[in-house]
């Protein structure tokens, strides 16, 4: 079970706590930038060229998980200023299981681009036929509705309660202790489930796409080096340079998850073997818990600085918001006028190549 539940630090010794500022903003930066960047990722990749690629629906559908995570992580947030929905019978349950199924499906997506992306590289005669928009729709819809199903004894382990905080009474959405050891064995599935095998799977399909990059890094060196073996430019080839990108931004965006969903995962163990966390850990823990909240959020920057791709859609898509006439000026379009002499005997054409704009200015006709 995430580690979403009565993760308060106020029992903390005043000496390990983090500075107040800390604890007070930055969970909520995360949750409001995080979610900004996520909503313009998924415009990106459904409003501009990218949207032909299978790889946009798996990053799209990530942006979509990531945000609603986000904002399941806003309602004990919204408790602290009055507004307790997150301690409401039925709500608490349901945002719990919320929660879980969105972190289930961010991190299998993950798995499903980084497994595509291996195909990709490894067997690129195959890519046309496997990494399509349809296969892609598929295995989203495979991948929710297991999600749905699996999820469904969180909404049972938890409940709204009253606890003695400060000698004051407070509600808590906590451990139904009547259903402790299903949330351990809960626990434990959701380690081995949502981080041991994504983990080594990833791992393992970075690796192998890391030596096929390399190697047809060292391929296209060499024939660099020999001008004899030298090719004239392709679509072809374009087409592989832009699948390369592709790749070379998603290993980033795989590899930052591991790291900062991995603190969180051997804390999470950890609790449950021991059931005690000592004080001094207590800081760590929360550091990171908001490593592993930040992965939610930080994707829109992973793929402004890994993604050139990525990049030249958003200047794209920014540019026809601000502009959305400017297309259909900038088109290049070939105009042939016909000059008629004065005296109506003979005629001649004239091919003009231009922009809209300039092929449609006020162009003087010669004399004959």
């Amino acid at each position: 079970m995430s580690t979403h539940i009565n993760e308060s630090l106020e029992e903390l010794p005043a000496e390990i706590k983090l500075s107040e500022g800390f604890q007070k903003y930055y969970p909520l930066a995360v949750i409001c930038l995080g979610s900004l960047g996520n909503c313009i990722s998924v415009l990106v990749f459904f409003g501009t060229k990218l949207r032909k690629q299978s790889s946009s629906y798996y990053l799209s559908s990530l942006a979509i998980s990531d945000t609603l995570f986000l904002l399941t992580q806003l309602m004990p947030e919204l408790a602290k200023v009055g507004i307790g929905i997150f301690h409401m019978d039925g709500f608490c349950q349901f945002i719990i299981y919320f929660t879980q199924l969105c972190s289930f499906i961010s991190v299998w997506l993950v798995v499903v681009f980084t497994s595509e992306r291996f195909i990709a590289v490894r067997y690129p005669l195959h890519r046309p036929v496997v990494c399509t928009v349809y296969r892609a729709k598929i295995v989203l819809c495979i991948l929710i509705t297991i999600a749905l199903v699996v999820h469904m004894p969180y909404l049972v382990i938890a409940e709204p309660q009253n606890v003695v905080v400060n000698n004051s009474t407070a509600r808590v959405c906590d451990l139904n202790v009547n259903w402790f050891n299903l949330f351990v064995w809960l626990n434990y599935a959701d380690v081995l489930i949502n981080m041991v095998i994504p983990f080594f799977l990833i791992v393992i399909f970075n690796c192998m796409i890391c030596q096929s990059v390399c190697r047809l890094a060292r391929t296209r060196r060499t024939m660099t080096l020999h001008p004899s073996r030298r090719r004239q430019p392709t679509p072809r080839n374009s087409q592989h340079t832009s699948q390369m990108k592709i790749t070379e931004m998603l290993l980033v965006v795989s590899t930052v998850f591991l790291c900062l969903n991995l603190p969180a995962y051997v804390f999470r163990v950890w609790i449950v073997w021991d059931q005690k966390t000592p004080s001094q850990f207590k800081t760590i823990q929360f550091i990171a818990n908001q490593m592993y909240n930040t992965n939610f959020g930080i994707n829109f920057v992973l793929y402004c600085i890994s993604g050139q791709n990525f990049r030249r859609a958003l200047i794209e898509f920014w540019s026809k918001r601000r502009h959305p006439n400017k297309r259909f000026r900038d088109t290049q379009i070939t105009t042939v006028l016909s000059e008629f002499s004065k005296s109506g005997v003979g005629s001649k054409q004239t091919t003009v190549n231009g922009t809209w704009k300039e092929v449609h200015e006020l162009i003087p006709i010669g004399q004959n």
